[in-house]
């Protein structure tokens, strides 16, 4: 596991205001960040930059932005089917 300050600001913005995100964003963090090459972990930072609507609508929901950038709807893509295996519902 990766662990250093920007590893652990990145932990830190993955604590949004809701138990799911968390979870989601958190267990992503964990364990396919650091396997990602630059431009998808690129791609992740960016992601957490929207705010929390639009996480639990792209993550929890069926609605994925079409003016969202592709690599972030990849990055969305990856986290979406491993709360399928949470159970969380699309």
């Amino acid at each position: 596991m990766i662990v250093d300050s920007k590893f652990n600001r990145l932990r830190w913005q993955c604590r949004r205001g809701m138990l799911e995100l968390d979870l989601l964003l958190l267990d992503f963090l964990e364990s396919r960040y650091p396997q990602l090459d630059e431009a998808s972990q690129q791609a992740f930072v960016a992601l957490l930059e929207y705010p929390d609507q639009s996480l639990q609508r792209w993550l929890i929901g069926t609605d994925t932005s079409a003016d969202v950038d592709m690599a972030v709807r990849d990055i969305v893509k990856i986290i979406r089917s491993k709360g399928r295996e949470y159970g969380v519902q699309d």
